[in-house]
């Protein structure tokens, strides 16, 4: 495991809208000054980066695949809705695709702040929107056919990632799965790079305190036996993992 800094997002330099920590993780604070910035420059999803929303569509189409694949294998008539609750939603592109491609889809959506609702609030009702850090927000009375996180991962502390995933389980309808989708795999965490990678830290600590180049600390990067192993810590029992042809190889677990 790995820490790394941003100093932009979606185009958006930080310094030009936040006070940025090099040694703390961003809060729920900042990420609502920054859909707030985000909102200001761009009116539509259309307005996004092609290759985000292109990289986006993909996911959400494979996530779609693999739920059709799930209910395809059901024995008997469903009467239950089919569920999903997608965890850190952002400015909800994937979510739009999602309603757009399965439009009988019960969608209930989470983000640490209201802001990033913005655009979304007009596809989702506001009783399946839930504002807060989970699990403390979500309705412990609702099961999900499927879970999913994308690309939030990294901004989440092992342990309470653990108790995360632990907890997100429990609220599986049965047969149901997790899935999680990283733009922050660490291919290999070997002695040589995790020195070459302290000397860079401590480079880019000098530099953000000189001015010279700000950053944010974003996170962390994880090796594929890390993921692995959070699955299992956190009883999930049927793993599986890979990567997604979208143009950026995201990796991708899921566990039941």
């Amino acid at each position: 495991m790995r820490r790394f800094y941003q100093e932009s997002w979606q185009g958006i330099p930080f310094t030009s809208f936040s006070h940025i920590s090099f040694f703390h993780l961003a809060e729920p604070k900042f990420y609502a000054i920054f859909y707030e910035e985000l909102f200001r420059r761009y009116k539509s999803w259309d307005d996004l980066p092609s290759v985000w929303r292109e990289n986006k569509r993909t996911d959400a189409k494979w996530l779609i695949g693999q739920l059709r694949a799930k209910l395809a294998q059901e024995s008997g008539q469903r009467t239950e809705p089919v569920r999903v609750l997608s965890i850190g939603s952002g400015v909800g592109y994937m979510e739009k695709i999602l309603l757009e491609e399965m439009p009988e889809l019960e969608l209930h959506v989470n983000e640490p702040s209201t802001v990033g609702m913005k655009w979304l609030r007009e596809y989702i009702p506001s009783d399946r929107i839930y504002i807060g850090l989970p699990p403390a927000c979500l309705p412990s009375d609702v099961q999900y056919d499927m879970i999913y996180l994308s690309t939030v991962d990294y901004g989440i502390p092992t342990r309470e990632f653990q108790h995360l995933l632990w907890e997100l389980r429990a609220q599986l309808a049965p047969g149901g799965e997790l899935v999680l989708l990283s733009a922050s795999l660490l291919e290999e965490d070997s002695f040589i790079g995790s020195f070459v990678n302290a000397i860079k830290i401590g480079i880019r600590t000098v530099l953000h305190h000189l001015g010279i180049r700000k950053q944010q600390f974003w996170g962390w990067r994880r090796t594929q036996d890390e993921y692995r192993d959070l699955f299992k810590e956190a009883g999930f029992i049927k793993v599986k993992d890979g990567w997604l042809e979208d143009g950026f190889e995201t990796y991708w677990i899921r566990g039941q």
